[in-house]
C-alpha cells in the first residue's frame, strides 16, 4: 500500500512510501530516512503522527488501523536541547547522541548496501553481454553447436537480471520472486561452465600432442582459436556465477533491516530515569517516549521497569505540568497494567488517584489513555472500584462525559458498566442527583455504543433497585426519545424495559402520560416492531396505562395500537393483554 507523509519542515512537498501493513513504524521511519538523505537531510529527526496520535516505533502499521492512501503527519524534532550548553552535561544527553549516531551509521551502512546492489546489477548486465558476444563467436569453434544454448542462456539471464537503480528502485520489471530467479540462473552459469571445463578437456588433448610432437602432429588454428575462447568463457560463466550469488544475498537485504533494530531498541534503563527525574523538559519527554516503548516491547520489559521502580518514575512523570511528558507516561502506565500483577501494584502507591487527576487534562489523549488504564484496573477487581469512586471519583468521570469527545464519553460508560456489576457499589452512580444528568446525556448521545452500556448499566440498578431509577423521572424523556429515534435494535428495547418501571409505578405514571415527548407515537414504534421482547413490552405499558387511566379506553388512537398489537402479535403474552384490554372495554 501508499503512504503519504506530510511535513510542515518540508512545505509544498508529500513523500510517498511503499509499505506493507505487517511493517513496524520504525521501517516506516526507515523508508522516510532514506528519502531525507537523499535531500541532505538524512540527520533530520522526527516523529510521526496520525490522527492525534504519536505512532510507537515498535507497534506495526495496521496497529493503528492505517490503511492505504491515508496521510501521516511527521513532525519534527528539535536538534537543540538545554543539557547541549558546554557548562551542562548529563548521562542521558550523552547516551541521547550516542544513538543519534548509531542511528547515522545505519543510515549510512543501508545507503552503501543499495549503492552495491545498484553496481552488481550494471555489472552483471555488462558481463551479460560479453558472454552474449562470446556465445555467438562460438559459431567459429570447433564445437561449434555449443553457441546455441550459450546464446539462449545469455538472452535468458538478460530477462531474469533486475534493473535497479538506488533512487528509483527496480524499474521494467519487478517480481517478488526474483532473488529465486536469480539464483536459478547462477546455477545455470555454474552447470555451463562445468561443461566448459569438458570441452577444454576434449581440445586439450589435441594442443598437448602437437605442442610435444610438432611436424608430427599437425594441429590447425581452429582448436588454438577454440581452445583460447573456450577459457574465457569458463572465466566469464565463473564470474557470472559469483556476481548472481552475491546480488542474489543482497536482494535478501531491505530498507529498515539495520535502522529498525537501533529505533525499537531501548535505551538502557539507568539512564532513562535519570533523565525522568532532570529538571529539563526535553529530557523527561524523551524519557517519557523511552518508557512508553520499553512498556509496549513485550512482556519481560514491562516486568524489568516495574522491578527497577518503573511505576513509581511514571506516576510522578504523570503529575507534569507539561502535557507532552504526562502523554508518554500516562501511555506507558496504560501498557503496564495490562499484565495482572502490576495493577496491584500500582493501586498499592496510589496511582489510581493519578490517573483520576489525569481526567482533567485538555488533551484528549491523555484523557483517554487513562481511561483505557481504569478501564483494566476495573475489570473483576471490586477493590480498585472503590479506589475510582472514593473521595471526587464519581465527578471527575462526570467532567469527561461533560467535556470530552465521545471516544471517552464511551470509555466512561463502560467503566459504569463495570461498577454496576458490584453490589455494593452499584449504588453509588446515582447516589446523587447530581449525577442524573450524566446518564440522561448518554442516553441522548448519537454514539449507540455509548448509549447501549449507559442503558445496560440502569438496568443492572434497575433489577436490583428499581426505586433508585423511578426517583428520577428526569429519565422519562430520553428513555421516549431513544425508543422513538435510535435505530439500534438493542437500544430500543432496554429503553423501553427501563420505560416500564415507570409505567409499573403510580407516582410516575402521570408523568410519562403528561411527557413532552408523546407516549402514543412511541407505542406506535413498539407495536409495529415485529420483536417479541418490544411488543411484550408494548402491551405491558399500554394494559398498565389503561388500568391507570380508564378514560383511554375511549382514546380511538390507543385502541387502535391495542386491535394492531392483537393482531400483529408475534408473542403470546402481547396477545393476552391486549386481549385483556379489549374485554376491559367491552366490558366498560
Amino acid at each position: 500500500m501508499l503512504l503519504y507523509i506530510s511535513s510542515p519542515t518540508f512545505i509544498g512537498r508529500t513523500f510517498v512510501i511503499s509499505c506493507n501493513g505487517k511493517d513496524s513504524i520504525a521501517r516506516l521511519k526507515a523508508n522516510i530516512l532514506h528519502i531525507l538523505y537523499e535531500m541532505g537531510r538524512g540527520s533530520h529527526q522526527f516523529r510521526l503522527k496520525f490522527k492525534n496520535q504519536y505512532l510507537k516505533d515498535s507497534a506495526t502499521i495496521e496497529d493503528y488501523g492505517i490503511v492505504d492512501s491515508h496521510v501521516i503527519n511527521m513532525i519534527p524534532l528539535s536538534n537543540k536541547s538545554l543539557t547541549d550548553h558546554p557548562l551542562i552535561s548529563s548521562a542521558s544527553s550523552l547516551q541521547s547522541r550516542e544513538n543519534e549516531d548509531t542511528l547515522q551509521r545505519m543510515l549510512f551502512k543501508e545507503v552503501n548496501t543499495l549503492k552495491r546492489r545498484e553496481k552488481l546489477c550494471n555489472d552483471l548486465q555488462v558481463w551479460i553481454w560479453v558472454l552474449f558476444v562470446f556465445g555467438f563467436i562460438t559459431f567459429l569453434t570447433e564445437y561449434w553447436f555449443t553457441a546455441f544454448y550459450k546464446c539462449v542462456f545469455a538472452l535468458l539471464a538478460l530477462y531474469v537480471c533486475p534493473k535497479y537503480t538506488r533512487l528509483s528502485g527496480f524499474y521494467l520489471r519487478v517480481n517478488e520472486r526474483d532473488d529465486l530467479r536469480i539464483l536459478a540462473i547462477s546455477f545455470c552459469a555454474l552447470a555451463l561452465f562445468a561443461v566448459n571445463l569438458g570441452l577444454l578437456a576434449g581440445l586439450e588433448s589435441n594442443v598437448c600432442r602437437y605442442i610435444t610432437t610438432l611436424p608430427a602432429f599437425p594441429c590447425s588454428e581452429i582448436v588454438y582459436f577454440s581452445f583460447a575462447l573456450y577459457v574465457f568463457e569458463s572465466v566469464g560463466f565463473f564470474g557470472f556465477f559469483v556476481l548472481s550469488t552475491l546480488l542474489w544475498a543482497n536482494f535478501k537485504f531491505q530498507i529498515g533491516n539495520f535502522i529498525e533494530p537501533v529505533l525499537v531498541e531501548i535505551r538502557d534503563i539507568k539512564y532513562i530515569f535519570a533523565a525522568a527525574k532532570s529538571k529539563s523538559v526535553k529530557e523527561q519527554r524523551s524519557a517519557g517516549l523511552d518508557l512508553a516503548n520499553l512498556a509496549a516491547s513485550n512482556v519481560d520489559n514491562k516486568f524489568a521497569l516495574v522491578a527497577e521502580g518503573g511505576l513509581q518514575v511514571l506516576i510522578d512523570l504523570a503529575l507534569s505540568e507539561d502535557e507532552g511528558v504526562r502523554g508518554y507516561a500516562i501511555e506507558a502506565i496504560s501498557e503496564l497494567l495490562t499484565i495482572k500483577s502490576i495493577q496491584n501494584e500500582f493501586v498499592e502507591i496510589g496511582g489510581v488517584n493519578t490517573l483520576m487527576f489525569a481526567l482533567h487534562s485538555t488533551d484528549t489523549h491523555i484523557v483517554k489513555e487513562s481511561l483505557l488504564a481504569i478501564c483494566q484496573l476495573c475489570q473483576d477487581n471490586e477493590d480498585v472500584m472503590v479506589h475510582v469512586l472514593g473521595e471526587n471519583g464519581m465527578d471527575d468521570l462526570c467532567h469527561v462525559i461533560n467535556t470530552c469527545k465521545m471516544e471517552c464519553v464511551r470509555l466512561v460508560a463502560g467503566i459504569f458498566l463495570d461498577v454496576s456489576f458490584s453490589d455494593n457499589l452499584r449504588g453509588e452512580l446515582l447516589k446523587h442527583r447530581k449525577y442524573v444528568p450524566v446518564f440522561e446525556r448518554m442516553i441522548r448521545c448519537s454514539d449507540h455504543i455509548t448509549q447501549q452500556l449507559c442503558l445496560q448499566t440502569l438496568e443492572m440498578i434497575a433489577l436490583t433497585s428499581p426505586g433508585s431509577i423511578t426517583s428520577h423521572p428526569n429519565f422519562i424523556a430520553p428513555l421516549l426519545s431513544s425508543i422513538s429515534k435510535a435505530t439500534d435494535l438493542q437500544v430500543r428495547t432496554i429503553s423501553a424495559k427501563l420505560l416500564l418501571y415507570f409505567v409499573d409505578n403510580t407516582e410516575t405514571m402521570q408523568e410519562v402520560v403528561n411527557c413532552s415527548v408523546d407516549i402514543r407515537e412511541v407505542l406506535v414504534t413498539l407495536v409495529t416492531t415485529q420483536d417479541n421482547v418490544m411488543q411484550c413490552v408494548a402491551a405491558k405499558i399500554l394494559y398498565l396505562l389503561v388500568e391507570h387511566d380508564r378514560e383511554l379506553l375511549n382514546d380511538d388512537r390507543i385502541m387502535d395500537l391495542v386491535q394492531s398489537l392483537r393482531i400483529n402479535a408475534v408473542d403470546q403474552e402481547a396477545w393476552m393483554l391486549s386481549d385483556k384490554i379489549l374485554i376491559m372495554k367491552d366490558g366498560g
